[in-house]
């Protein structure tokens, strides 16, 4: 309950930012992403394109209603012999119309309403491959984003650096002015901040990629820059432990669930293959009119009505269907093989991301304490040059080291809450409930700023 009261505060405190302060959180981003993102945007193109195939499949077992209509300009001449055996020439020029309307519809036939079937499993495989589609633009998302959050923070600490470099430099020509100091350290102090320049620029330019690949995936420029989560301590993981991880996953990923349901595809598939050994029987009807049909019915009309059932035993079709079944059973053993593997990799995936977040918290915590280690030397290294103990050489290491130490520090908190979020995909969980989960660890940032400062 306080964890829940703490993070509503949290989320309170962020709405109540002025306008112009808030960057675009992560589930604005996500929201955009869904919207925006073309690679996302064909899957569910193709999912449509799936569902619709059981209609289709379904619609061979229903009546199939033709009409053919034609009508024929008969120009001719009709000879024939009298009864005194003299040849005789009649002319003729007539009209033949036809008309008649047919029906077929299925009665028995098991390979029919196997395809239906097919294409259902079908369907719900293509609905779990659009679920893995969706997960995979969280997790595209989710690396772009803190991509650039990441160096959002390296462009911050690059940028003090430069500035107390700056001024670490100025003072020493100041005491080789008055005497004091020497060239070497001078010229240390100046090769320390060109090389910090030349890291600004290079920030610049992963700053631009960064922001460009996240513009890309949500549609959306940004207009303020994102802000790095505080150093607020991440509420525990739920479930907890490992075997209650591998649990959820092998009861809910979407990528097994996508093998099973292949395997169940292939199994229908042997199924329908086997049927086309078996008989089938139609139902078929027509009623059809004709006028003039031949020379011979000139002036007659002919109208016929038929009804019945038709019968189609598959006896030999030079060795198709047998092959089409073995054909079959080796897509049905592929598809059990490929389940086996698809189980050992979601098992390493989620193994993997789960002590990348259990050791996420304790090198964060160890980043914290090498940050204020570091800036405990800067501060040493600068009352040590003030008392003439230290050199501008000395201090602008110092100043080196602590800028490595909260680049590391960002990069640990960046690496727990992306391998967090691909713990809660590997495990199965919806992308809405990843992407909230990940916005709402985000939000505490303003929050613990907010309460700093106070």
């Amino acid at each position: 309950m306080k964890r829940l009261l703490r993070s509503a505060m949290a989320v309170a405190a962020w709405l109540a930012l002025s306008p112009a302060a808030q960057a675009m959180s992560f589930g604005e981003a996500f929201t955009a992403a869904r919207q925006n993102d073309a690679q996302y945007r064909a899957a569910g193109h193709e999912l449509e394109a799936n569902r619709l195939a059981v209609p289709v499949a379904r619609a061979a077992l229903m009546p199939n209603v033709s009409i053919n209509a034609s009508q024929q300009e008969v120009d001719g001449w009709r000879k024939s012999r009298n009864a005194n055996n003299q040849d005789m020439r009649l002319r003729l020029e007539y009209t033949s119309p036809q008309a008649s309307v047919g029906m077929r519809m299925p009665i028995i036939n098991r390979e029919l309403g196997l395809r239906v079937e097919q294409a259902g499993a079908q369907a719900e495989y293509a609905e779990y491959q659009y679920q893995l589609r969706g997960n995979d633009l969280v997790d595209r998302l989710a690396n772009a984003y803190l991509t650039v959050l990441l160096v959002e923070q390296t462009k911050l600490h690059v940028d003090k650096l430069v500035e107390a470099l700056a001024q670490q430099v100025a003072q020493a020509q100041q005491r080789l002015a008055r005497g004091e100091g020497t060239r070497v350290e001078v010229a240390r102090g100046q090769a320390e901040l060109d090389l910090a320049k030349v890291r600004v620029l290079e920030t610049d330019d992963q700053l631009q990629l960064a922001r460009r690949q996240l513009q890309r995936l949500t549609g959306q420029p940004l207009t303020q820059a994102l802000q790095m989560p505080a150093a607020v301590e991440p509420p525990p993981l739920e479930p907890q432990g490992l075997f209650a991880w591998l649990e959820l996953a092998n009861r809910q990923n979407p990528a097994l669930k996508a093998r099973e349901q292949s395997l169940e595809v292939a199994k229908l598939g042997v199924k329908r293959n086997r049927a086309a050994h078996l008989p089938r029987l139609d139902l078929v009807a027509s009623y059809s009119q004709n006028e003039n049909e031949s020379v011979s019915n000139l002036g007659q009309s002919t109208t016929q009505r038929a009804i019945g059932v038709q019968l189609n035993i598959p006896i030999y079709s030079g060795g198709g269907v047998e092959a089409s079944v073995r054909q079959a059973v080796a897509d049905r053993s592929r598809a059990e093989e490929e389940i086996r593997q698809e189980r050992e990799n979601v098992e390493i995936e989620v193994q993997r991301q789960y002590q990348l977040t259990q050791n996420g918290v304790g090198r964060i915590k160890a980043q914290e304490r090498a940050v204020a280690s570091a800036e405990l030397a800067v501060t040493g290294m600068r009352r040590a040059l003030e008392g003439g103990a230290g050199t501008t050489g000395d201090l602008a290491d110092a100043l080196s080291r602590s800028y490595a130490a909260q680049r590391e520090l960002a990069q640990a908190r960046i690496d727990y809450l992306l391998a967090r979020t691909r713990l809660m995909l590997s495990a199965g969980f919806g992308m809405s409930e990843v992407a909230q989960e990940l916005d709402r660890l985000l939000a505490l940032a303003p929050a613990a700023s907010t309460t700093a400062e106070k």
